[in-house]
């Protein structure tokens, strides 16, 4: 069973807020919005943001804010974050964050931040602060997704009360930043995205009850009785088999290590096997074995490839697949070599040689 990767979550979640009095933080005479040196009020345990990117498909100054101009009519003012939203938001959470860089490294995606207000037919303005913002994983192809939040900050004042921008922008943030730890802290041990490291483990594939397929066993030679293929003829030689390599996987998560077990399988199903039904004899049989064996051979080295490889929980799925196909063209490739040299079993002085060889690295085998 493969693990499945999960879907990114979204949460919306809405503040409303009535302003009553006399607000403090406002755009500066240029337009620009400093965030303040506030602490964000919250200490991941699982993460630190290690950069904060501007996703957003507008990049039009965030505010656009109602104000009275000197002829008494209300006009649209706009108003920036100074340096651009991701700087902004980066250089605030550097100073108002704690950041552990042993921790998982998160990058933060703008994907929309804006601030918008209209005029009410009572003459006071309604506004709306919205953050949409993305976590993930930095990977070399890019982010890997792991949540999205988007939370909100609606508000009425009078056009004689400066809205309060910069706390409610540290609100929201606040916000999106106290769900993110919270997910983290319950799935940094369970979600396989953000496993730490892979371990494997191996078991040769059997059955209980043998059926059509024959799986590798040192205690299990072939007989001839195994070989009830009807649809297989050849002209040329006295038998011959066809096995082949497979593996099953399992992988569970378990406090942040993904645990993958393999189950290899050298298989040769009996209905791949086939002979003439005269001139069966002990010399023929173990040329047929020695073919069997190869596979074997083969499924170990796969297993030894993977246990030396040095891989990641999100590419470790990969290398398997590929290791599998390199490990296949390399039993084809014995298998082709054993026949050849040997002339099918015919150069009895080469296939001595092979039985040699072919018993010397199935006892190198760990």
């Amino acid at each position: 069973m493969k693990l499945r990767e999960l879907n990114t979550h979204v949460i919306y979640k809405f503040i409303f807020t009535i302003v009553t009095g006399i607000l403090l933080y406002a755009p500066d005479a240029s337009g620009q919005i400093v965030l303040e040196n506030v602490p964000v009020g919250v200490k991941p345990v699982e993460f630190h943001i290690s950069a904060v990117n501007d996703e957003r498909t507008n990049k039009e100054p965030i505010a656009r804010l109602l104000v009275t101009s000197q002829a008494n009519k209300m006009v649209s003012k706009q108003a920036e974050l100074q340096g651009g939203p991701a700087t902004a938001i980066n250089r605030y959470l550097n100073r108002n964050l704690p950041k552990n860089e042993s921790l998982t490294a998160v990058v933060m995606g703008i994907e929309d931040l804006n601030i918008r207000e209209t005029a009410l037919p009572n003459g006071n303005i309604s506004g709306k602060v919205t953050l949409k913002a993305s976590f993930g994983l930095p990977k070399n192809y890019g982010v890997a997704p792991l949540v999205t939040t988007q939370y909100a900050v609606n508000y009425v004042r009078s056009p004689n009360i400066t809205p309060q921008i910069e706390g409610y922008l540290r609100s929201i943030l606040k916000s999106s930043l106290v769900y993110f730890n919270n997910w983290m802290n319950s799935n940094a041990n369970t979600d396989p995205r953000l496993a730490r490291s892979v371990k494997f483990t191996f078991s040769d594939y059997s059955e209980k009850k043998e059926g059509d397929t024959i799986y590798y066993s040192p205690k299990r030679k072939l007989r001839w009785d195994d070989f009830q293929s009807r649809n297989i003829s050849s002209n040329k030689y006295q038998a011959l088999v066809m096995p082949g390599i497979g593996y099953n996987q399992d992988a569970k998560i378990v406090n942040g290590i993904v645990h993958v077990h393999i189950a290899v399988k050298a298989y040769l199903p009996k209905s791949a096997a086939w002979s003439r039904t005269t001139g069966r004899d002990a010399y023929t049989l173990n040329h047929e074995q020695r073919h069997f064996d190869i596979v074997k051979i083969i499924s170990e080295q796969f297993k030894e490839k993977v246990k030396n490889a040095d891989l990641l929980p999100d590419t470790y799925d990969a290398f398997l697949n590929m290791q599998y196909l390199d490990s296949f063209r390399d039993m084809h490739t014995m298998q082709k070599a054993y026949d050849k040299e040997t002339s099918h079993g015919l150069n009895r002085i080469a296939q001595a040689s092979w039985d040699e060889k072919i018993d010397k690295l199935l006892e190198s085998k760990p």
